[in-house]
């Protein structure tokens, strides 16, 4: 029989390459960008993430809707990828969402 592994809360996990998926650099802390799944809208940039390598933000919704709030409190945060928000999504040069970019960086 073998014990399920779990990795413990505040410890560190490796990886040889950290990814940001996006064509425009990372902001940094305290940017706003306007997070466009769920609604949420405008976002300050609070902090990073990184899950399986890629990075990610943290980022404090200005007025997210109804539904976030009674979810997760008026005061938290949530976890975005730059392909959930206007300004760091890759798009082509007519505007529309550049898939081969996104399909380049998961093959």
């Amino acid at each position: 029989m073998h014990d399920k592994v779990e990795q413990p809360i505040n410890s560190y996990t490796e990886f040889d390459e950290l990814k940001w998926v996006s064509k425009e650099p990372i902001p940094p802390v305290g940017d706003f960008i306007n997070v466009t799944i769920n609604g949420i809208g405008l976002s300050r940039v609070e902090k990073y993430f990184v899950e399986y390598g890629f990075i990610g933000l943290i980022v404090k919704p200005f007025d997210p809707p109804a539904w976030y709030i009674k979810q997760n409190g008026a005061s938290a945060t949530c976890h975005v990828y730059p392909a959930e928000t206007k300004e760091l999504q890759a798009r082509r040069e007519d505007g529309e969402v550049d898939k081969q970019f996104y399909e380049k960086i998961h093959s």
